[in-house]
């Protein structure tokens, strides 16, 4: 029964090493595009001397979010950690994040954990203006491969505003972002990036800090089409890192006409900012 054996070995060896081998290459890819996105970012605007021009909640939400003499963030790098919503259950993620200011540009590489020593590879990327969606079981598999297209773009760069809570001082106006006032606790921000134009509006509470991050209309992908649906980014709570305060933990959803429908729930375990 020698040649069972050898079979038995054999058909071991490749569970292993070919998600090994899948990972690898998942690795090196998302490694390759993190150093392109960091070589390829300007230099970002300088600090508002003033706050004369800007609404009042923004106003506040700068003199809360940032030390005295804040640098402007060229690039951030963080790490995640929470549940993501998958297929109905809650599962853990953990995740790597990269951002750049100018341009707005960003790659999110996650592990979604599906079973024990399983788990799904994801990564969403916008760079040079475009998106992508990837995801595969041990980054074997694939599960999701969004092509690029105008409503990803869209979808990606409402994100990117969203998430640049993370790495606010990319909330100064400049570099195609602008603010419009609303009243003492809101005010909308638009982002101009090529041919791509979105807005969020941001409400902020009496202490400066943004609450809630909402659009009437995010593309969402229903059974390979886009459909507009609002789509809300809720404050758990409020985090110092890297000397500077952010809106972590977190949790997004989905408002949907029988209520709101959560993906994403987690926080921002570490970040590393480049100036």
């Amino acid at each position: 029964m020698t040649w069972m054996r050898r079979g038995v070995v054999t058909v071991l060896a490749l569970l292993v090493l070919v998600p090994f081998g899948g990972s690898a290459v998942w690795n090196g890819a998302s490694n390759t595009l993190e150093r392109e996105l960091v070589r390829s970012t300007a230099a970002p605007p300088e600090m508002p001397t003033g706050a004369a021009d800007l609404p009042a909640p923004v106003a506040r939400f700068l003199a809360h979010t940032f030390p005295p003499g804040q640098l402007p963030i060229r690039a951030a790098q963080l790490e995640q950690a929470g549940e993501f919503l998958l297929n109905g259950e809650w599962k853990p993620f953990t995740a790597h994040q990269v951002f750049t200011s100018a341009p707005p540009s960003f790659m999110w590489d996650a592990r979604i954990s599906i079973a024990p020593l399983v788990s799904v590879y994801v990564r969403d990327a916008y760079i040079r203006r475009s998106a992508s969606m990837r995801a595969r079981v041990m980054a074997v598999r694939t599960v999701v491969d969004a092509r690029p297209s105008p409503e990803l773009a869209s979808g990606a760069l409402m994100r990117y505003l969203g998430e640049a809570v993370w790495f606010p001082t990319r909330l100064v106006p400049g570099r195609g972002l602008t603010w419009t006032g609303v009243d003492d606790t809101h005010a909308e921000a638009t982002l101009v990036d090529g041919d791509t134009t979105v807005s969020l509006r941001f409400t902020f509470d009496d202490s400066g800090a943004v609450t809630e991050v909402y659009s009437p209309a995010r593309y969402r992908e229903v059974n390979g089409s886009y459909v507009k649906t609002p789509w809300r980014v809720r404050a758990m709570g409020q985090e110092v890192l890297g000397g500077v305060r952010l809106m972590s933990p977190a949790e997004a959803e989905w408002v949907m006409p029988e209520g709101p429908q959560p993906y994403w729930r987690g926080r921002v375990t570490h970040v590393q900012y480049s100036y």
